[in-house]
């Protein structure tokens, strides 16, 4: 089994946890982790976070992201993991989406936050106007619901610097879809 070392899955962490917190400050409501991995059948490049409702244990961040990682401790998969479930019809490719967002490195180093700007992001699914984290990870969102994306550098910015990210970053996205176009 890959095995991820500590201080990525530490930092990886506090990433996902500072989100959480900026998310909650926010005032986004009603958080509750759920499994999307009705969303994601046959989507072998996904690793789903599944913590169950009723609070039994589950699988969990770590296992997540061993499960996402070489044997080195590299995310080398996407992880997705529904903090929200929205509402109606779910996001496909080719479907104009409007979306705030919060992006972070894995050590929690904010680099773009769309709530601050006062300026949600529209872009169209499929079109390869945005990373490809985000291009497979948006599939099956529903209006209202968050989701926290974790990418790997090859969905992401690959191995070049890009205005302040470094190349070879995997990226943490908190993600909340505003409407389906």
């Amino acid at each position: 089994m890959n095995m991820i070392n500590k201080f990525e899955a530490v930092g990886i962490g506090v990433s996902v946890m500072a989100m959480a917190m900026a998310l909650f400050l926010l005032r986004v409501d009603n958080v509750s982790l759920m499994s999307i991995s009705d969303n994601l059948e046959g989507t072998e490049q996904v690793a789903t976070i599944v913590v169950s409702d009723d609070g039994t244990d589950g699988p969990t961040l770590e296992g997540a992201l061993d499960t996402a990682s070489n044997g080195g401790g590299i995310v080398t998969k996407l992880v997705v993991d529904d903090v929200k479930l929205g509402i109606g019809e779910s996001v496909v490719s080719g479907d104009t989406v409007t979306v705030n967002y919060i992006g972070t490195l894995r050590n929690g180093q904010q680099f773009d936050n769309s709530y601050r700007r006062g300026d949600p992001f529209t872009f169209t699914v499929g079109e390869g106007k945005v990373i490809a984290g985000w291009e497979e990870g948006l599939v099956g969102m529903k209006v209202g619901g968050q989701r926290m994306l974790v990418i790997p550098a090859s969905l992401g910015y690959g191995d070049k610097d890009f205005g302040p990210i470094p190349g070879g970053s995997t990226l943490v996205f908190a993600i909340e879809l505003v409407s389906i176009n």
